[in-house]
């Protein structure tokens, strides 16, 4: 018998978030696919829960978009909207680099540790060539950083947009050159968390995170492109 996940739940955090994220975490790895239809028994039996966090996990994915609520089939897992990538990316730049400045001042000598581990993971991903393992290294990069805010407000309003952009997020690792660049400026945002630099970490996550936004537009181009020809 398949023992069910133990989840941990933060001081300040709550199952419903908990299971949230980690529900959105296999909907953006594309464990559970589009079109796949969540069952709460399932769920809950599946984490170790009672149903009540599950419908309330399952609510905030309706709310962020990922999953929909359809009549006589139930909560079915959403194809991601390319519509509003552009204005998601704006809020994402906009609120990762609130949390570049406020981790600059908040962040602990722990969590810098494992910042650095994830940055290192990160390179053995970049040159084993494994672009979705450097997508999920990524992922975590980033929301270790948001986490290290100590704000869960703040990291629930970051959330929102990220699980949204987060598969787009995963196209431009495609390329050598893009996981090369994202590793130095990764490198520059550690530095000056480091150095207890607020308004440097901010320039340097909005700077990163807007080359990100532009090699995710360039790439889904290119990829139109050689659809239609």
């Amino acid at each position: 018998m398949k023992l069910p996940h133990q989840l941990k739940v933060d001081k300040g955090d709550t199952m419903a978030n908990v299971l949230r994220r980690k529900i959105a975490d296999e909907i953006l790895a594309n464990a559970i696919k589009p079109g796949t239809r969540l069952d709460e028994r399932r769920l809950a039996e599946q984490y170790g829960v009672s149903r009540t966090p599950v419908r309330e996990a399952l609510k905030q994915l309706i709310s962020a978009g990922l999953v929909s609520n359809k009549p006589h089939a139930g909560t079915i897992v959403q194809e991601i909207d390319r519509q509003r990538l552009g204005s998601l990316c704006e809020a994402s730049i906009e609120l990762e680099t609130l949390c570049a400045r406020i981790a600059a001042s908040r962040i602990t000598a722990v969590e810098l540790g494992r910042l650095n581990k994830i940055h290192e993971a990160c390179e053995a991903s970049h040159i084993a060539q494994d672009p979705d393992a450097y997508a999920l290294e990524n992922r975590k990069f980033h929301g270790a950083i948001i986490a290290a805010t100590h704000n869960p407000d703040l990291q629930d309003s970051v959330e929102f947009c990220r699980v949204r952009i987060a598969p787009f997020q995963r196209v431009p690792f495609k390329s050598a050159d893009r996981r090369a660049a994202s590793q130095v400026e990764h490198r520059q945002i550690i530095e000056a968390l480091e150095n207890r630099k607020p308004e440097v970490a901010a320039e340097k996550m909005r700077l990163h995170l807007s080359a990100a936004a532009v090699a995710i537009d360039e790439q889904l181009m290119e990829d139109d492109l050689q659809i239609s020809g």
